[in-house]
């Protein structure tokens, strides 16, 4: 039996959901709001995203969708264009390497992975930053947006565990 129309709507939207969900989000989280030094400490929920839906659905977070999603951000961001995609598709690629590992694994090693992962994208995005401006960029904001990111992680991989099962049966 051929789905009808309305069916296939609905499971494109179910399909985008991830996608669409990342971007609300990324967006969501860089309206500027006057609190000093804000913008500081904003966890990356585009990083913990990704990480979660590369995981657990990388068939509805697919290479393009994690570069055109770090694209924007750097768009809106203001930072320099690429670094983002740059390091956010090193860091799927590490994270399929291990994906039917982590994808079975306890939660506290899921979290000291994504833990792993995440330091190591900040980091490697101070040091393109640091490489690629003139200047030595502080990297104490690096350092506690990361801590700020890691800290949040399991809220939000709560919340997309519950999209998943709601909308995103398998």
């Amino acid at each position: 039996m051929n789905p009808t129309f309305w069916q296939r709507i609905d499971g494109l939207a179910r399909s985008a959901c991830p996608f669409t969900i990342t971007l609300l989000l990324t967006i969501f989280f860089l309206i500027p709001l006057q609190i000093p030094n804000l913008s500081e400490v904003v966890p990356s929920v585009l990083l913990i995203s990704v990480f979660y839906w590369t995981l657990y659905r990388p068939d509805l977070m697919p290479i393009w969708a994690v570069f055109t999603l770090a694209f924007i951000h750097d768009l809106l961001t203001g930072i320099i264009l690429g670094v983002g995609p740059f390091i956010l598709l090193l860091f799927c690629l590490a994270l399929n390497g291990q994906r039917k590992f982590l994808a079975r694994t306890s939660f506290p090693v899921l979290w000291l992975s994504f833990f792993t992962l995440s330091s190591l994208a900040f980091a490697l995005n101070w040091v393109l930053i640091y490489l690629l401006e003139p200047g030595v960029p502080d990297f104490r904001p690096v350092f506690f947006q990361n801590l700020t990111t890691i800290a949040v992680y399991p809220a939000f991989s709560w919340m997309f565990a519950l999209i998943q099962r709601s909308l995103l049966k398998s």
